[in-house]
């Protein structure tokens, strides 16, 4: 496993206990807005966790997340971070204010708070620093490294038991 993807996993797995869901969200037609759901992608069949592409309406799954009753919940997204196009950063959404984080109808942290409201599990953001999100473009070679580094990193937790 490369470092990058060796860090990131070192870093998500004190987090990735118990019952781990995993929802992609972004829009497939707006270049590196795709990363999250090319992470879903690139995990199935291979990932010890639910996966789940939200696609840009992640407030549509909310319920399906509820029913799959994770201990831990990670968010893979690209995020405007003021970062180098393709960086990788672990977010805690209850320090995000919600301003200018995602593209979508509901916040992430709107839906953050009311899945918590209902489920007690932990939740971050995997967020992946976009290099352009125009509509008909392709993920950039930026966000497909990214998405290649997060799902290294996840296939590296182990089963649950």
């Amino acid at each position: 496993m490369p470092d990058a993807a060796h860090a990131l996993a070192a870093s998500l797995a004190p987090l990735l206990t118990g019952r781990v869901c995993v929802v992609g969200v972004g829009n497939r037609l707006a270049g590196d807005d795709a990363a999250g759901p090319a992470v879903i992608d690139a995990l199935r069949g291979s990932a010890a966790a639910d996966c789940l592409d939200a696609g840009d309406a992640p407030e549509n799954f909310l319920g399906k997340i509820l029913a799959l009753a994770p201990d831990t919940l990670l968010i893979v997204d690209a995020v405007c971070m003021g970062g180098a196009p393709g960086e990788v950063r672990v977010l805690d959404p209850d320090r995000l204010d919600g301003a200018g984080i995602s593209t979508h109808a509901l916040s992430l942290d709107v839906a953050c708070r009311y899945l918590r409201a209902r489920r007690e599990m932990r939740i971050r953001i995997v967020g992946i620093q976009p290099a352009a999100a125009d509509q008909g473009a392709p993920l950039s070679e930026a966000a497909r490294a990214a998405v290649r580094l997060v799902a290294d990193a996840l296939r590296a937790v182990p089963p649950r038991s």
